[in-house]
């Protein structure tokens, strides 16, 4: 049903609400025009799903049982307890971004918050934000191996 999905909302991206058809099972070539165009799908999409870094971690953890497995990925995914995240109001002064797919944007931004300190920001969102805008930003602090200390983007809000 998943897949059915994506390839439902992919589909319509793609190609338009007016191009959604039905293959009648009247037709007699109706399980090669089905498996024909899924296959199709499965190809152009292999770079979209999923967004997140499922296949990784499935196949470092791929020697743990499935209960163990499961401990790892709320374990791996869990959002730190509040104390460690880092609330401010700050400054949009640019973006970088470092990969673009599918609707979708990691960027790299520099910040200045309304008491002169600048930050490193590291999100990944389905829209960038505007420009020269100030925005209330949670998130963490954490070291990334190319870009030194960054803030790690949990929620990103237009400032009133």
């Amino acid at each position: 049903m998943i897949e059915s999905f994506k390839y439902l909302a992919h589909h319509i991206r793609t190609c338009g609400e007016d191009s959604i058809r039905v293959i009648s099972e009247d037709v007699e070539d109706y399980v090669d025009q089905l498996h024909g165009e899924y296959n199709d799908f499965l190809e152009e999409t292999k770079h979209i799903f999923p967004h997140s870094k499922d296949w990784q971690f499935l196949d470092q953890w791929k020697m743990l049982k499935v209960e163990e497995m499961k401990e790892k990925w709320v374990e791996e995914n869990r959002i730190s307890h509040p104390d460690d995240r880092i609330k401010i109001t700050a400054f949009l002064e640019h973006i970088h971004i470092l990969k673009e797919g599918a609707g979708h944007y990691l960027f790299h931004s520099h910040v200045t918050c309304e008491k002169e300190n600048t930050w490193n920001i590291l999100a990944s969102m389905r829209e960038l934000p505007l420009l020269k805008h100030s925005y209330i930003i949670i998130g963490e602090r954490q070291e990334h191996p190319e870009l030194g200390e960054v803030l790690t983007v949990h929620k990103m809000l237009p400032a009133s």
